[in-house]
């Protein structure tokens, strides 16, 4: 985890160019080993998660991998969008469909999302930038507040 507080991790991370092949390579990776893992495995350092959501317009079921930070039984999601200027699709689903199946070390399930508002965001973005610096830089590059989503399981 040390690695991803490094100037070599946030300065790659700047580039157009290593985001550009990671966002090709990456997330199809953490399918692969999620899936066959149980939630435990994944491309990097970081907790990353599996989430299937509904699609806002289509109703059609969407898989995406996206980094998360585990807080107890829940886990919180940042729609950084590797710092693009738009949301990711997966936060209009979820703010369409909040019920997501989830796989996540060990848990597979379903969650539900709460986008985080005012003070909550605010005590919890502190930790989420501690816990990853790179959300502090995806910030900063855009105009728009990344969204953050707090997954609760609905079977607890």
């Amino acid at each position: 985890m040390e690695l991803l507080k490094t100037n070599l991790v946030r300065d790659a991370l700047a580039s157009q160019r290593v985001v550009s092949v990671l966002k090709k390579t990456v997330p199809q990776m953490d399918k692969f080993l999620l899936s066959n893992s149980r939630g435990w495995v994944n491309t990097g350092m970081q907790s990353v998660a599996m989430l299937t959501t509904t699609g806002a317009k289509s109703g059609a079921k969407r898989e995406i991998v996206t980094l998360c930070m585990p807080l107890g039984n829940a886990i919180v999601l940042v729609g950084s969008n590797w710092g693009q200027e738009r949301d990711p699709a997966w936060v209009h689903n979820l703010r369409a469909n909040p019920e997501a199946d989830v796989l996540f070390r060990g848990y597979k399930g379903t969650m539900k999302a709460s986008e985080l508002q005012g003070r909550e965001r605010a005590l919890l973005w502190a930790q989420l930038v501690e816990y990853n610096p790179q959300y502090a830089v995806y910030q900063e590059g855009t105009s728009r507040r990344l969204p953050v989503i707090l997954m609760e399981r609905v079977d607890d």
